[in-house]
């Protein structure tokens, strides 16, 4: 069996190194750059969440000083 034969162990264990360095560089181009664009998404996606919270977060305390203040205009 030519797997266990030690003329051709080399020859064998450097195809195998080949074909996995191969294999990892294409895995890791592929990955890295599908990590890059999420981390673009997700980061903008954060700062617009937090702008709208902060738009909101302005309206809500414009709201409560309208309620606080009709009411005391009410109880005059």
């Amino acid at each position: 069996m030519p797997q266990f034969d030690i003329l051709t162990l080399s020859s064998q264990i450097f195809s195998l190194l080949i074909s996995l360095s191969f294999c990892y560089i294409i895995n890791i181009k592929n990955s890295l750059s599908y990590y890059t664009s999420m981390k673009k998404y997700r980061n903008k996606k954060i700062i617009l969440n937090n702008s709208t919270i902060d738009k909101n977060k302005t309206s809500l305390e414009n709201n409560l000083w309208l309620l606080n203040n009709s009411y005391e205009d009410f109880l005059k």
